[in-house]
């Protein structure tokens, strides 16, 4: 084989989707758009890409990436939360109840796209390929927000991630220059004994401006509540965890707080995210704005393990964000199963869901207070683990009492819905019909967020061979 081929082994399943996402877009310019047809050619090329991804050697390294353990978990997980999305997408009447042929070609390249920069990001050991994976999931999550191009909020809500994202990459961009600057070279990987701490400081918080504006937490967390509205449900359910896992997946690899005396930036970070997002969910009543904030609580959440640091506050966060990829997936499934049958996108959605479709009502039910972190439900196991990792670390009881005091406070507004659920009246009669594919991602979410709460041992031990 030729000696630059053989090199880019470690990088094929990068490689396979990347090329199949070009291929999906030139389809859908000189071919006739055939949803079916190309549907099983989307999940056949996840299915190759997961296979690659399992074939891949570990501890194979370019100078600019790396296959291990950790990138091999993160991207599997990515691959579901992708399928996912695609699965969500054939049941959402916005796409299938147009007067003009929805374009699934270039729907399902930018899904590819998006999912090529994921995995890159996740791998990457440089900053300059971390910068381009970035903007590769930043491109194509652009393009999908403004999917709905005759919704005048999606294309609000496109122009804004756009703009706060292009601002977000300059800092970034800002940052790695300094750090080239100290350190002559862009690698993550470099001695910080000999280097000013003050300059590497300052460089290292406009690279993480970067990463906050991709796990939308605070101060960089503005776009979400219009991104979300205005994107199409299986979007909005797509933004709300592949970019968030392949971001804390970089973090983990990337920054070591303690050495870079960032641990009290972040913790401010981790506690202003928890509170604003909760106290901004309360006044919602845009089912997807509503989520945009509970989204923002919930990384937050997920910080105080990467505060606490270490193995047990590493295997901590990868324990959540699984967790909460499946838990928010299927809350997601829900609120796109009402808002299709209801054509109302705000908590009324949810009037008397319980009269209509007792099993609906108790998955949404089941979701929301996984979410809350009560047991016995895999959202409790996550929170358990954080908060366990904070307090093993010494020093972070205070932000394990705040992080305590705004799960309380998420109660108030994700019981509202299940009060809506079963003790408001609806308007609507009749059950509520689910689609296939959709009816897939409730069931599988619902049995891993129950099974996963009662019988968590199968995931620690798979977290735990990871870190």
């Amino acid at each position: 084989m030729n000696p630059t081929l053989s090199s880019l082994l470690p990088m094929l399943p990068e490689l396979w989707l990347g090329l199949a996402g070009c291929l999906f877009l030139l389809y859908d310019g000189t071919g006739p758009r055939k949803k079916n047809m190309l549907s099983v050619f989307f999940f056949g090329v996840l299915a190759v890409a997961g296979f690659l991804v399992f074939k891949t050697n570990l501890g194979e390294t370019l100078h600019f990436f790396v296959s291990d353990v950790l990138s091999r978990y993160l991207k599997m997980i990515l691959l579901l939360a992708v399928g996912a999305t695609g699965a969500l997408s054939f049941g959402f009447s916005g796409f299938l109840n147009r007067k003009e042929p929805f374009p699934w070609g270039t729907f399902f390249a930018m899904l590819l796209l998006a999912s090529t920069g994921l995995f890159l990001l996740v791998s990457s050991s440089d900053f300059l390929m971390i910068l381009i994976a970035i903007e590769l999931i930043g491109v194509s999550s652009f393009v999908l927000v403004g999917f709905l191009q005759e919704n005048q909020r999606s294309m609000e809500g496109a122009l804004k991630y756009f703009l706060t994202g292009t601002f977000a990459a300059g800092l970034m961009v800002y940052g790695i220059s300094l750090l080239y600057g100290l350190t002559g070279s862009t690698s993550i990987v470099f001695s910080s004994d000999t280097l000013p701490l003050f300059p590497l400081t300052v460089a290292f918080l406009f690279i993480l401006s970067g990463f906050l504006f991709k796990l939308a937490l605070a101060p960089f967390h503005l776009w979400a509540p219009d991104v979300y509205e205005g994107a199409s449900t299986p979007v909005t359910a797509f933004l709300s965890v592949a970019p968030k896992v392949a971001g804390f997946g970089a973090l983990i690899r990337v920054f070591s707080p303690s050495a870079l005396h960032l641990s009290g930036v972040l913790a401010g970070v981790c506690a202003v995210s928890m509170t604003v997002g909760n106290l901004g969910a309360l006044r919602q009543n845009n089912l997807k704005r509503l989520l945009a904030y509970s989204s923002i609580a919930q990384m937050g959440t997920i910080l105080v393990g990467f505060v606490a640091m270490g193995a047990h506050g590493f295997r901590s966060v990868l324990v959540y964000l699984t967790a909460y990829l499946f838990m928010n997936l299927g809350l997601f499934a829900c609120v796109l199963s009402l808002t299709d049958d209801t054509a109302d996108d705000t908590l009324g959605a949810f009037n008397g869901l319980s009269s209509r479709s007792m099993p609906l009502a108790l998955a949404t039910t089941f979701f929301l207070l996984s979410l809350t972190g009560i047991p016995p439900f895999i959202g409790f196991i996550g929170k358990f683990s954080l908060f366990g990792a904070a307090l093993e670390r010494g020093g972070l009881a205070w932000l394990v009492v705040v992080a305590a005091m705004n799960s309380v406070v998420s109660f108030a507004y994700y019981f509202s819905i299940v009060r809506r659920v079963f003790f408001v009246p609806s308007d609507k009669t009749g059950s509520v019909r689910l689609s296939g594919p959709v009816l897939l991602v409730l069931i599988v979410a619902l049995l891993l967020t129950v099974g996963w709460g009662l019988f968590p041992n199968t995931l620690l031990y798979h977290v735990s061979r990871v870190l």
